[in-house]
């Protein structure tokens, strides 16, 4: 599955985050930012890939997110995940599966949810830390796509040089 226009790219340090750019003009409301993420799930979607859904949530950035899924069977999955937030432009998403583990920055507010392919196998472990009074929210999908569909690193997990 091809990623947002971008490589995921690893994170600086793990927990930080950056203010966005721009002048604070749009205000942040719960209902319009789930809109927006719905939009940017939804715009990262390739129904070329024939995706199954096979969980989504979403959480505040508040709490984080630490969640444990499970991949089974033969196909290849993919984690499209996004953030929409008050004033943080960025929050780290980490992956793990048994001691491998990968850290890798996602940029609040984009038009295009972040992907990342995991192979079947083990359940791994999506985590974003909290942050302590952020305002904003977290938004994922699981789905599992055809096996002709996996383009780029086949396992962002453990990960790929590229």
């Amino acid at each position: 599955m091809q990623r947002t226009g971008r490589p995921p790219r690893p994170s600086a340090s793990a927990g930080q985050q950056s203010k966005p750019p721009g002048d604070g003009s749009r205000s942040w409301e719960p209902d319009d930012a789930m809109q927006r993420a719905e939009r940017a799930l939804k715009a990262a979607s390739d129904s070329d890939a024939r995706p199954e859904l096979v969980d989504t949530a979403s959480a505040f950035i508040a709490s984080g997110m630490d969640k444990k899924l499970k991949t089974p069977g033969d196909r290849p999955y993919v984690l499209s995940i996004t953030c929409d937030t008050d004033g943080i432009g960025e929050l780290t998403l980490t992956l793990s599966r048994g001691d491998q583990e990968q850290a890798y920055g996602i940029e609040c507010g984009d038009r295009e949810a972040d992907q990342f392919n995991i192979p079947a196998g083990a359940p791994f472990t999506a985590r974003i830390d909290p942050v302590k009074d952020g305002t904003g929210l977290i938004l994922w999908r699981l789905d599992t796509i055809a096996r002709d569909a996996v383009e780029g690193c086949d396992d962002d997990i453990y990960g790929c040089e590229g």
